[in-house]
């Protein structure tokens, strides 16, 4: 039974120091290697905090079953349990109050593996009879430190795993040089063995002599805490190097996400080259502006004008991703979207009329959010047209823009300026709507109210582009 104990002490014992790096301040350095480092501390504060708890629990369980020992027994198996207890809450304690991290790891590292050591090698005062302490170093007691180190792999943290070691085979050597100079203690090794030509008979003898300390012994078993932590802190090290590079690849996929559209992203994401290279194909197109956007700037200041387009360009946004859609640029007080890139679908027109309704939607009730607070109300334009483009990046190598190009972005933004002097909110295309009747739906059902308009003209046009508007009334007759 004291060597369950022994074994299961020597499991919890690890979990005191598990506070790592979880309580460091932010590492010095660029923005990046800050964010992953904050975000290790983040995961390995909840992994410690998790092992102390599960330290906790063991510790009560192992306290309970100690309580329905003898008392002569149950004494010394409580006080041990309760010196693990302490060295798992003090180095919690004192790393939250702000004292160094590592000087308090190291400390309660030494405590830690001290106690397991001599837990290991004292014999407890209620042993069997004339059992030795040189004794003890020929039970399997040794392989609980070997768990003690392997738990400490349990932190991440590649210092304290070969910290940890070390101190493993300075406190067992320490133990093991006391038994060994112990009044009686006969020392052995393999090479005295050879050397002095003993028989079979007196080298069984002397294995068998309870006085017995082995020095082969003491060789391998610091051979094996050298190894088995050179291996885990080497493993700890290529998980942590793992784990930034996982999280640095999440977080270029965050930060691409502020600039590109999550389709975008998930292109950027899995395959570069793709963007690349430039491709013809048919995609829709819109434009979104900001009606009396100029007025609006006289009578505001700049931080009112740029607390204003934010607001106006991210809810457009949300509207966009919600559709599938992408968003090219903003340019001022308008924004760009496209709908088919980087892949088209059979829905992209579809899709983009529904954004355009969305979009005036989306306005209305943001107006209506204005108008409580006493704001101006927002007016918007749209312009949407469907038609052969050219995807791909532009720009220099090192300020790459993915874009579609052609007269079909022409277009779509010479049709959002019909908006203006008009009552209509959207101006569309007959090619938009005729694709979408050629996917089988009925565009006054994406976006009701939908009607011809032939007071508009798209100048600049050798052929003539049919217009159709959202909005009902009597307008006057401009060209874009």
């Amino acid at each position: 039974m004291a060597k369950f104990l022994n074994t299961l002490a020597a499991l919890v014992s690890a979990g005191a120091l598990r506070r790592d790096e979880a309580t460091a301040a932010p590492p010095i350095g660029d923005p990046a290697t800050q964010y992953i480092e904050q975000e290790l501390s983040r995961e390995e504060l909840r992994g410690l905090n998790t092992i102390f708890w599960g330290r906790s629990a063991a510790l009560a369980i192992l306290s309970l079953w100690a309580l329905t020992l003898p008392f002569e027994r149950s004494g010394g198996y409580l006080s041990a349990l309760l010196a693990f207890g302490i060295l798992g809450a003090l180095p919690r304690l004192l790393v939250k109050h702000g004292l160094q991290r590592k000087i308090v790891l190291a400390i309660f590292v030494l405590l830690d593996v001290s106690v397991l050591t001599f837990l290991l090698i004292v014999p407890p005062p209620f042993y069997v009879d004339d059992w030795t302490p040189q004794i003890n170093l020929r039970l399997p007691n040794f392989l609980y430190v070997g768990i003690y180190i392997v738990s400490m792999a349990l932190s991440y943290s590649p210092w304290l795993v070969l910290f940890s070691g070390f101190m493993a085979a300075v406190a067992w050597t320490i133990g093991f040089a006391w038994v060994a100079t112990l009044p009686g203690s006969v020392l052995s090794s393999s090479r005295k063995t050879l050397d002095t030509g003993m028989s079979s008979e007196a080298v069984i003898a002397s294995f068998l002599d309870r006085n017995t300390v082995s020095l082969t012994s003491w060789y391998n078993q610091i051979l094996f805490i050298v190894l088995v932590t050179l291996m885990l802190t080497v493993t700890v090290w290529r998980s942590r190097q793992l784990v930034r590079k996982q999280v640095a690849a999440e977080k270029e996929r965050s930060n691409l996400a502020r600039y590109f559209s999550p389709n975008i992203v998930s292109s950027l994401s899995s395959d570069l080259s793709g963007l690349d290279r430039s491709t013809t194909q048919h995609a829709a197109v819109l434009f979104a502006d900001m009606v009396g956007f100029t007025a609006i700037s006289e009578r505001s200041s700049p931080n009112e004008i740029m607390v204003l387009l934010r607001e106006f360009h991210g809810r457009l946004a949300k509207v966009t991703f919600q559709h599938g859609g992408t968003v090219d640029k903003y340019i001022g007080d308008s924004i760009m979207v496209h709908f088919g890139t980087p892949e088209p679908q059979g829905d992209d027109p579809v899709r983009a009329l529904a954004c355009a309704e969305a979009m005036i939607t989306e306005i209305e009730r943001w107006n209506a959010e204005r108008r409580a607070s006493q704001l101006d109300s927002i007016q918007i334009g749209i312009g949407v047209h469907f038609g052969e483009v050219v995807v791909g990046n532009t720009g220099h190598s090192r300020r790459l823009e993915y874009t579609v190009l052609g007269d079909t972005v022409n277009v779509a933004s010479r049709l959002e300026r019909l908006t203006r002097g008009s009552p209509s909110h959207v101006m569309v295309s007959n090619d938009l709507l005729s694709a979408i009747r050629n996917r089988g739906v009925d565009p006054r059902t994406v976006m009701p109210g939908l009607h011809a308009d032939q007071s508009r003209r798209v100048r600049g046009r050798d052929a003539p582009i049919a217009v159709w508007c959202r909005a009902t009334g009597t307008p006057t007759i401009t060209q874009a």
